[in-house]
């Protein structure tokens, strides 16, 4: 009898392995799949306060000055000159948490803000403020501004102009042309579902759930490292405004049926439909060869 018991665990113990490995996988799909932490709306204006422009060349000094140099023009260390970046720049790796980065030659990730929201919007006015400052180089872009999302899904809104830098007069935008500029220039490398990835070279592909609009299209016009910029010639202000709010709605998309499982995409999903099926098999070949 205790030999029948023993017998019958170790037959077991397989497929409830598989299942417990198969139900903490799943487990870490869904709390991985929060919503964005980031603020979703359009940007605001760059201050051209002196007082605050000082105050973030206070900040410069005290936090950034030792890799990007003097007034910006770079330094020693491998830091880009930031005359020239502008404030898009400013801000996005500002409010991703990006910088300040440790050490220079490492990928800048995602992390918290190290500054609060004041000082970044003074930061950003003293970084756009640099060509003007240093007499070197043209200004760089600055934030841009989102077109709103149409009121109908056909849209009404006017053709978008490529040299518009803020976008306004661009019209509203629909989530379809988001879809469609967004599976164009970004699903190759951030997933079709925005979850991100792995490239050559050990360079990660963040995910865009914590990106809110106006970061989306910061990054486009930044292009921090390894994506590429992409300048108003090749995503128009509309495109760009498509895209961004494409990714706010992956945050929480839409579920026509069945389980999202996060909402991780085609991939995820057919591996935990495989973790399951081939449990259940292994389940049932292991009870049906005790019983031959």
């Amino acid at each position: 009898m205790i030999a029948a018991l023993l017998r019958r665990r170790r037959v077991l113990a397989g497929p409830l392995a598989v299942v417990a490995v198969a139900v903490v996988v799943g487990s870490v799909l869904f709390m991985a799949g929060g919503a964005a932490h980031g603020q979703t709306g359009q940007s605001l204006l760059v201050s051209t306060n002196s007082s605050d422009i000082l105050a973030g060349q206070t900040l410069y000094d005290t936090h950034c000055e030792s890799c990007h140099g003097y007034e910006g023009k770079g330094g020693v260390t491998s830091a880009p000159a930031l005359v020239s970046v502008g404030a898009a720049a400013a801000d996005f790796y500002l409010t991703t948490g990006r910088m300040p980065l440790n050490n220079p030659a490492n990928q800048a990730l995602r992390h918290h803000p190290y500054f609060d929201r004041t000082q970044i919007r003074q930061l950003d006015a003293y970084i756009a403020a640099l060509p003007g400052i240093t007499g070197d180089g043209p200004p760089g872009p600055a934030i841009p501004t989102v077109a709103p999302l149409c009121s109908s899904p056909s849209g009404s809104g006017g053709s978008g102009g490529s040299g518009n830098r803020s976008g306004s007069g661009s019209g509203c935008v629909t989530l379809s042309e988001g879809e469609s500029g967004f599976a164009l220039n970004c699903a190759e490398c951030h997933q079709a579902a925005g979850s991100g990835g792995m490239l050559s070279k050990g360079n990660v592909i963040p995910t865009l759930r914590n990106a809110n609009i106006t970061q989306v299209a910061e990054a486009m016009r930044v292009g921090p490292k390894p994506m590429p910029v992409f300048g108003p010639k090749e995503i128009s202000n509309k495109e760009m405004s498509a895209i961004a709010h494409y990714v706010e709605y992956l945050h929480q998309p839409a579920s026509p049926g069945g389980l999202r499982i996060s909402g991780f995409g085609p991939i995820a999903e057919g591996f935990v439909g495989i973790v399951f099926g081939f449990g259940i098999l292994l389940f049932a070949v292991r009870m049906i060869g005790t019983r031959g």
